[in-house]
């Protein structure tokens, strides 16, 4: 009943919505040709504009009755923008003139769909109080009050089953056909998902750019230094071992040192490209081990993993995930001042969702900038999105969602006899 009453609700005001937007679609329809004129222009910005805002209330409306979001198909605005700019942007934007369209069909199919509901209940209602109109002076006969009275009820029943079956179909049908011309086109889907591919290629690009000039640096800087520090110390050990042996013995154990401590920086570089734990252990060990490392309290909880949390994940996607909860560890450590704070990952069907939530200060902003922005570009090579909530005072909630598909869980080897 309540559902029925709601759709009800949302027709009647789609109804109304219908005629007032034929007002700003004639206005665009006559400032077309007068553009050339000039007064056109703002005509046709005013009348898009307008227009637009209350085809919104169509796509909510649609959205509510379907259950899902109706996205706004418009082109994304540029920053600089003058009067030709924005008229041809508006003019050769396929979703100006599936608008047009949508206001065509919802004036006539589209208005009697959604006009059926409220006219069955409200002539129902009608139905229900005609008898009393038997016991005016103008009315009818009083003796024809109980003739009027049964045939009014027997229309309003008849008026109120037709307007319970009805209204669901009615609506839903009205809702599906404004998703389908106020929504994105195929075509602009597909343009929007060439364009973000083409951006998160490029980002991708520049990370492993940068990445590869990462390891040269550490490479150049750091074990290189150290071996050819060693290769020096060798050869000069071989030159005294028979003239000053104890002194070559020195230079050896100094050589024993610089390889322990080249290796060392192997290991950390190794680390970098892939950790070792994320290999050995999955996503859920090493990020426990991670929280372990860290100077304050943090909270780790695992969910779709299994019972022994043995379910893997492709490589990239774990060593993507790893990173970006590491960086965001990172900032709390570094930024928010908190003394404690959590992790939740949960694997859900064809999506990997971490949470990191710390006490802190708050105030993250993940459009400014610095790790966070690096963090949203990493994830969007997985097709994946990061959301920070960080209102000043705290908590800070940084989000991260990608798409992926889980492995078979990790068998362990058998350590029976054969």
């Amino acid at each position: 009943m309540k559902r029925r009453l709601q759709l009800t609700l949302v027709a009647l005001i789609a109804a109304v919505l219908s005629v007032v937007c034929l007002v700003p679609a004639a206005v665009t329809l006559v400032s077309l040709p007068l553009t050339v004129l000039w007064v056109g222009i703002p005509l046709l910005i005013g009348a898009t504009w307008v227009g637009r805002r209350l085809l919104d209330a169509h796509r909510y409306g649609a959205g509510y009755v379907l259950g899902r979001q109706v996205a706004r198909p418009y082109r994304p605005a540029g920053q600089h923008r003058g009067f030709f700019v924005v008229v041809r942007e508006v003019v050769t934007d396929e979703a100006t003139w599936r608008d047009l369209l949508w206001i065509g069909v919802n004036a006539t199919a589209g208005l009697a769909l959604v006009l059926l509901p409220p006219v069955f209940l409200i002539g129902a209602a009608a139905a229900v109080l005609s008898p009393l109109m038997a016991l005016t002076p103008s009315g009818a006969a009083v003796g024809s009050w109980w003739v009027l009275g049964g045939s009014g009820w027997l229309v309003a029943v008849g008026l109120v089953a037709a307007w319970w079956y009805a209204t669901p179909p009615l609506v839903r049908t009205w809702a599906a056909i404004a998703a389908g011309l106020l929504g994105p086109s195929r075509t602009s889907v597909l343009s929007s998902r060439v364009a973000q591919l083409t951006s998160s290629r490029a980002d991708s690009v520049d990370s492993a750019a940068q990445e590869i000039r990462r390891i040269e640096r550490d490479l150049h800087d750091g074990v290189q230094v150290r071996l050819v520090s060693l290769g020096l110390t060798i050869g000069l050990a071989e030159e005294l071992v028979d003239a000053r042996p104890e002194r070559a013995r020195q230079l050896l154990a100094e050589a024993q040192g610089s390889v322990t401590a080249t290796l060392q920086d192997l290991r950390r570089l190794v680390h970098g490209i892939h950790p070792p734990v994320l290999a050995d252990r999955g996503l859920v060990g090493a990020v426990r081990a991670l929280a372990l490392d860290l100077p304050l309290e943090i909270d780790v909880r695992a969910a779709g993993f299994g019972a022994d949390e043995a379910v893997r994940l492709p490589a990239p996607v774990e060593a993507c995930a790893y990173f970006v909860i590491s960086e965001a560890l990172a900032n709390v450590v570094k930024h928010s001042g908190a003394s404690r704070g959590d992790i939740l990952l949960e694997l859900a069907p064809g999506t990997l969702r971490a949470i990191v939530r710390d006490e802190g200060r708050g105030g993250a902003h993940p459009d400014g900038g610095g790790g966070l922005s690096g963090m949203r570009r990493r994830l969007a090579a997985f097709d994946g999105t990061l959301t920070v909530s960080s209102p000043p005072g705290g908590p800070t909630l940084v989000t991260m969602e990608m798409p992926c598909e889980p492995l078979s869980p990790k068998t362990m080897p058998s350590s029976g006899p054969a």
